[in-house]
């Protein structure tokens, strides 16, 4: 138990697209009408729901969970396995890339950006090792009365080395995505670590969610907003760093209404609180507004997206969407197209474009079809995980993410492929692994 119904994960995150939108001070621009884009959007959802519904929860069979020496022992793997991708991704950063030891690291994250394989194939190796320091965490997490205090502070500490890295590199897209996956993860292990009342939200006869009463105490609810309010301070603060850097100034408005950038048209009562506020209230409205943007945007490049393409049948079948995982093939020096050649045929660039947009690019309307799949595969993951499977609760974990972040983002797009690979690859351990292995130190 303590994991949510996919559907109503979709819910949630169209109520949060809509409630942002309606707040929003501009009016979105586009070519062509919205009637084509709209219907393909809505056609992907309705397969994906219509997967889920497909897929019934008696025709899941039943898994053995795994013992406490079988988890001790997937989890020391998992986290020796992370750490060496933590070195790895110190080593090259600042002895490969030297991003780390850069002077600014933005200009440096920008020179990087276009580069493929900028960390070599030691660079390739360490994304891909890394992540399972996070999955170890998660794992640790819903089992922690199994671990001893001192080793949950070591994976701990190379778990969240992810989102310490993305904060000093002055990212967000992670650390919205790991802390997210965590949360929910946090919110399982309640369920199954504690005997507390739950407090059932209720709309006529249908429940809305579950929550244990403790998340309505003081004691958590503060800390909670605190990291809120933190995260939006740190946006904030991201966002006019990059304003800085382009030397926007007052122009911020003329720029982001140009065509081949937000194309946008700011309300002129918005306009006008801005130009009389001061410089730090100046900070704060376009930092806000931004980060809204930043929700909102995704369905608005959808609808662009879609318009922009000629072929309704698709373009790659899968290598746009998972590219991260050709890198490996090109580093083999096999003759794939580059992220630059694929994006060839996007006219808009470093948009997101919802978690629809990149299959859409991939299938076109035959997406319809993949996305009916994907409803199956998560409505399977979401059984097991609903019956308590730890390796089925952490990747739930990130796929509810996934979902919940759906109408804004991609989250199985670029770097974020590596943690589906690794929470892949837990799943195949955990059913894999051998019952009677022990791990003993003889002498001789």
């Amino acid at each position: 138990m303590g994991v949510v119904n996919p559907i109503k994960l979709l819910v949630i995150s169209a109520v949060i697209w809509l409630f942002i939108y309606v707040q929003m001070p501009v009016k979105y621009l586009y070519n062509g009408s919205i009637l084509f884009p709209v219907f393909t959007l809505v056609v992907f959802i309705i397969s994906f729901i219509i997967g889920i519904l497909s897929l019934k929860t008696n025709k899941v069979k039943i898994i053995e969970a795994p013992s406490n020496k079988k988890l001790k022992q997937i989890v020391f793997i998992f986290f020796c396995v992370g750490l060496l991708g933590v070195l790895l991704k110190l080593y090259v950063g600042f002895f490969k890339s030297g991003i780390f030891v850069a002077e600014d690291i933005f200009e440096e994250r920008l020179e990087n950006m276009g580069k493929e394989l900028s960390g070599g194939s030691i660079g390739i190796i360490a994304s891909i090792l890394f992540p399972f320091s996070f999955v170890s965490l998660l794992i640790a997490i819903y089992n922690y009365k199994v671990f001893n205090k001192f080793f949950l502070l070591l994976i701990a500490v190379t778990g969240l080395y992810p989102m310490v890295e993305t904060f000093y590199m002055g990212g967000r897209t992670i650390i919205a995505l790991l802390g997210t996956t965590l949360l929910f993860v946090i919110f399982a292990s309640f369920y199954k670590n504690t005997n507390m009342p739950i407090l059932k939200v209720k709309l006529a006869s249908i429940s809305i969610i579950n929550l244990p009463k403790i998340l309505l105490k003081k004691s958590i609810i503060i800390p909670l907003f605190l990291i809120a309010i933190l995260f939006v301070s740190y946006s904030v603060s991201v966002v006019n760093k990059r304003l800085t850097r382009f030397g926007y100034g007052n122009n911020t408005f003329k720029v982001w209404e140009q065509k081949d950038y937000r194309w946008i048209k700011f309300d002129e009562d918005f306009k006008e609180v801005y130009f009389n506020a001061n410089d730090e209230e100046k900070n704060k409205i376009i930092g806000i507004y931004s980060l809204k943007h930043y929700f909102v945007h995704g369905v608005i490049e959808y609808i662009r997206l879609v318009n922009d393409l000629e072929n309704t049948t698709g373009y790659y079948y899968g290598q746009y969407e998972f590219n991260i995982f050709f890198k490996f093939f090109r580093a083999l020096g096999i003759p794939l197209k580059s992220l630059g050649e694929l994006n060839n045929i996007v006219k808009r660039k470093a948009v997101y474009q919802t978690f629809w947009g990149p299959f859409y690019i991939d299938f076109g309307m035959l997406g319809m079809f993949v996305m009916f799949f994907w409803g199956r595969f998560i409505k399977r993951v979401y059984t097991y995980a609903k019956r308590g499977n730890t390796q089925y609760v952490i990747f739930y974990g990130y796929l509810a993410t996934v979902i919940i972040t759906s109408f804004f983002i991609n989250f199985l797009l670029g770097s974020s492929s590596y943690y589906l690979f690794a929470f892949f690859i837990s799943l195949f351990t955990f059913k894999f692994w051998p019952k009677n292995l022990t791990f003993s130190v003889s002498n001789k």
